[in-house]
């Protein structure tokens, strides 16, 4: 199976969200203006889609659950410290809105992501198989845990950590 294969038998749906997805990270680049509860719209993307690729494409979903659990618990360490030495979000004054400060780390880790994912789905194509892997139902939720884990981490630690210096804890 060629790569332009490949690419050419990928739903469209997936390039719609992978081009959603670069454009997101594109716009973490720089700083930008946004209401708090726009934070958790890339983890929570991540979170279903994470989710539901462990329910609907394999055989043991709950030892794929299993595991992406433990995955987001691990990637959620690496997020949290991978953000730490970000620069902080800060309030716009006179509204409710924050500002989220540039990085790159978005746009990379949803490159990370996307390719993860879809190397995952790719492999249950050409080997059907897998799907009945007990090793790949784990491997495949641990990744999808720990992709969305880091994107949970980081989002945590922008918005906890002003709120922890703010009431002394």
């Amino acid at each position: 199976m060629s790569l332009l294969n490949i690419l050419a038998g990928t739903p469209v749906w997936v390039w719609i969200l992978f081009v959603f997805l670069i454009a997101r990270g594109v716009n973490a680049l720089k700083d930008r203006e946004m209401d708090v509860k726009r934070l958790f719209l890339l983890p929570l993307i991540f979170l279903f889609w994470g989710g539901s690729g462990v329910i609907n494409e394999l055989a043991s979903p709950h030892w794929g659950l299993a595991s992406m659990l433990t995955g987001l618990i691990v990637g959620g360490g690496v997020g949290w410290l991978l953000w730490r030495t970000t620069p902080r979000l800060k309030n716009k004054e006179g509204t409710d809105l924050i500002i989220r400060p540039g990085t790159p780390l978005t746009l990379v880790f949803i490159v990370i992501a996307f390719v993860t994912k879809f190397a995952l789905i790719f492999f249950l194509n050409v080997e059907p198989g897998l799907k009945y892997n007990f090793d790949f139902n784990i491997l495949f939720g641990l990744l999808s845990g720990v992709i969305d884990g880091v994107f949970w981490g980081g989002t945590l630690n922008l918005y906890l950590t002003p709120r922890q210096v703010q009431k002394g804890i």
